[in-house]
């Protein structure tokens, strides 16, 4: 197939679904429709946000980036690559946007241009998704993909009885059995302990077992298996005491790197790292004896840090008095709502401040502080020094403005 033809199939399959797409030779841009793709990577300049094709795979892959953007790739020759996307399977709104940047996913300078992206962005079910991928692999895989279309759906039709007693039979072939379910429970019990030792000596004898088949290829496996561990670990630190909204970001931030690994070396000990953060958190929540209605106070607030928050909001979302609720917050943590809000505001500017390269203004301006410098004030009287003198320790850093 020459590239006129490519071309050509190319602007065919643009025109019938409305997805961007574009044909890439020896990682090149030759072709796209239309001549800028907007997308997160080329917004941010990370180019880590682009898809990265698994190898020897010449049927339509269907991957997921860390800012929420699904792609089909198709490898039509050894250097030709078509990319059709990006697209969202749900809307990304500010909230959500809003932690992918707490995250440290996304950059604060580019909140506003991105969520004007989100906004326009094409937006596919499952469905949708699945079959203009087939469309692709279709229009380009001829006669291969023509005898394909015979299984169209993503569901084989095969009964589930009968793919149960299939995966049984190839497990027993292989001599394979799942861990122990009272193994899992044990370290669950463990995390929502905030035992790290324990939990990681229990992890390190289950990795000695063979890891279920999840997946046709490794490394899509092997991040599926990570999912389901990260998934039990946010619900063991929850149990544990962990603020919800605190251990399901922690759990998208895990996510969003396992997805974003192009091989299973990247993802070694993987599973011992979250651990660690998990059970950190159960230990530092563990350190709490306020109220449930205090604790859902602070569940709130570090909910809503980057937006604005009142202590109407907060009543109205905790169902209290506004005065009663300040009253008792001030008497079980000696100290207002309003302090706590700007204080923990400020511990986790701190990290962006030391971490990143954002802009001060921009990191200000991100946690609702009405100006840079009411920012550097509170700052000063928080963390001991101003954001300048806090980023200029980075070994190779110069102070953000």
């Amino acid at each position: 197939m020459n590239t006129e033809t490519r071309i050509h199939l190319l602007r065919m399959f643009h025109y019938a679904t409305g997805i961007p797409v574009e044909m890439l030779e020896s990682g090149k841009t030759t072709y796209s429709l239309p001549a800028a793709i907007v997308c997160a990577a080329r917004i941010t300049g990370d180019i880590s946000l682009y898809p990265v094709p698994y190898p020897q795979d010449n049927s339509v892959q269907y991957l997921s980036t860390p800012a929420f953007e699904s792609y089909f790739l198709l490898t039509i020759q050894e250097d030709v690559l078509l990319r059709a996307g990006p697209v969202l399977q749900a809307p990304v709104q500010q909230e959500r946007l809003a932690q992918l940047i707490r995250a440290g996913l996304l950059p604060f300078r580019c909140k506003a241009e991105l969520a004007a992206y989100y906004a326009s962005c094409p937006i596919l079910d499952d469905r949708n998704l699945f079959y203009s991928g087939k469309l692709l692999e279709t229009l380009f895989l001829s006669e291969q993909a023509i005898s394909d279309l015979t299984e169209v759906e993503p569901d084989t039709g095969v009964p589930i009885e009968d793919s149960y007693y299939s995966q049984t039979m190839d497990y027993r072939t292989r001599q394979f059995q799942h861990v122990p379910y009272a193994i899992e429970l044990e370290v669950c019990r463990m995390i929502a302990n905030g035992d790290t030792i324990g939990s990681q000596h229990i992890l390190r004898d289950i990795n000695r077992l063979p890891r279920a088949k999840l997946a046709n290829t490794p490394v899509r496996s092997l991040k599926n298996s990570l999912i389901c561990s990260c998934t039990f670990m946010a619900r063991a630190a929850i149990t544990g005491g962990v603020k919800p909204d605190e251990a399901f970001t922690l759990s998208d931030a895990f996510i969003q790197r396992i997805e974003a690994a192009p091989t299973t070396n990247h993802l070694a000990d993987f599973e011992a790292e979250m651990i660690e953060s998990f059970t950190t958190r159960v230990q530092a929540a563990r350190g709490s004896q306020h109220s449930f209605s205090v604790r859902l106070v602070m569940e709130y607030i570090d909910a809503h840090l980057s937006e604005p928050i009142t202590l109407a909001d907060i009543a109205a979302a905790v169902y209290h008095n506004p005065n009663y609720l300040s009253g008792l917050f001030k008497r079980e943590t000696g100290e207002t709502i309003h302090n706590y809000i700007v204080r923990r505001r400020i511990e986790e500017a701190e990290y962006f401040v030391r971490h990143s390269s954002d802009p001060i203004a921009d990191i200000a301006a991100f946690y609702q502080f009405c100006s840079q410098s009411h920012f550097v004030q509170c700052f000063r009287k928080i963390v001991g020094q101003t954001p300048g003198a806090c980023r200029s320790q980075r070994p190779g850093a110069s102070e953000g403005k």
